[in-house]
């Protein structure tokens, strides 16, 4: 395809870099290619009720306890598919046991153009075509106490006057420092903060609830808790399960996800993006929740090629050294009949096709989707086990442990272990 889309000079060198960078991201290990990524990856989704350690984790030495002004206190994290019902915050803030809560809301806004703290353009994409961010808010004074001693002044000062706090990966991937800005559409948010990415929840822009609501950001996604005293999972599911009743909900202990947030064992946008390149792109009419995407992101990271078992498939290149290697041992442990169907793996849409959701991860090209017919969305899986295990020792997150179990889907979710590649 021709490209639609113009970037300023130096949008497109850094467009060029940092492709550069995420092919560099690339390993040779024992024979099998692995995405370097490791570290922001869980290789499994945390349970309903009790998670499991992330694998990754539990293979780290332990590390020097960390001063405690610069540690994340250690929050409960719940949340359900879709927004939290709007009373959900009022309530938690009642329940005694629950001590300090707060809501965090979340919807992807279209940035149409960023500048730098001189002025100077970053990013302008050619309209209609614009970026999609991870957009957060919260109430800076409920924020407070989630956030560690040593940032706590310089986040709540911030968005208490308006501006935006980025993580450390989103401010790099926008280059953007205190200063820059980010507009949306006629909406134009100053950069107040830069801090560490857990700080920022692992969005791409966290803002208040004001300017928040302004940009459209409006649909309250996860709730955070510092209980009083000591909380138990089965204590903590009790209350939970009494404010939102009826409702499936994935809750967390302090530290049991590698990101705390909503989806809290998938990758946020920004890790993707990192990982298989940031591309612009536009609603599509007839349906918000499909995309038209950027041709020249297009031609640049998705193709087409043959792989063991499947045949012909459409991904992100830099998927395909983990897809294959994946196949070639289901095929070696004689599954291969298991995997009847392939189908799909690039598709331009929203997650769960909303429109205020982020890119699915199959936008990315980095998501595959086999046996549908008897794996069908938010039904019981009925995937062979060892082929989910050979899929998760490659890298790839099975969508049978989701909230809403979507059996026929594995997403990258990391490096493929040691184990895996030889190593």
């Amino acid at each position: 395809m021709a490209s639609l889309t113009s970037m300023t000079a130096r949008a497109t060198v850094r467009r060029r870099r940092l492709a550069f960078g995420a092919m560099l991201a690339v390993l040779v290990v024992g024979g099998g290619l692995a995405l370097v990524r490791a570290d922001r990856g869980d290789a499994a989704h945390a349970a309903s009720s009790a998670p499991p350690q992330s694998p990754a984790a539990a293979s780290q030495p332990a590390a020097s306890s960390p001063d405690a002004s610069t540690q994340m206190p250690g929050a409960w994290l719940a949340w359900i598919t879709g927004s939290l019902p709007p009373d959900v915050s009022t309530q938690a803030a009642a329940t005694t046991a629950l001590g300090t809560t707060v809501a965090v809301a979340g919807d992807t806004r279209w940035m149409t153009a960023s500048h730098d703290d001189t002025g100077a353009v970053v990013d302008r994409p050619t309209p209609p075509y614009e970026i999609p961010i991870d957009a957060f808010s919260v109430d800076p004074a409920s924020y407070a106490p989630f956030i560690p001693p040593n940032v706590r002044d310089e986040v709540t000062s911030a968005l208490r006057s308006g501006k935006a706090v980025l993580g450390t990966s989103s401010a790099q991937l926008r280059e953007l420092d205190v200063g820059g800005s980010m507009t949306f559409g006629s909406r134009t948010v100053t950069v107040g903060a830069v801090v560490p990415d857990p700080v920022a929840g692992w969005s791409e822009m966290l803002v208040s609830r004001a300017v928040g609501t302004s940009l459209g950001i409006v649909d309250d996604r996860y709730l955070l808790a510092l209980p009083p005293r000591q909380m138990t999972m089965p204590r903590f599911a009790s209350i939970m399960h009494r404010i939102i009743p009826n409702t499936a909900i994935r809750m967390v202990p302090p530290g049991g996800s590698t990101y705390m947030r909503i989806a809290s064992g998938v990758n946020p946008p920004i890790v993707m993006k990192e990982t298989f390149g940031e591309f612009s792109a536009y609603p599509q009419s007839a349906d918000p929740a499909y995309l038209n995407v950027d041709p020249a992101w297009y031609d640049a990271n998705i193709v087409t090629r043959t792989v063991p078992i499947l045949g012909q498939v459409t991904c992100n290149r830099r998927l395909f050294p983990m897809l294959i290697s994946a196949l070639t041992d289901v095929e070696q442990a004689g599954l291969g009949n298991e995997l009847q169907v392939y189908s799909g793996c690039y598709a331009a849409r929203t997650v769960a096709r909303s429109p205020t959701a982020p890119p699915s991860q199959h936008a990315y090209g980095a998501a595959i989707d086999i046996n549908a017919p008897e794996n069908p969305y938010g039904a019981q899986p009925t995937m062979d086990p060892r082929i989910v295990k050979i899929f998760e020792r490659w890298g790839f997150i099975w969508g049978g442990k989701f909230l809403t179990p979507d059996g026929m889907h594995f997403e990258y979710g990391s490096k493929p272990t040691a184990s895996a590649t030889g190593g």
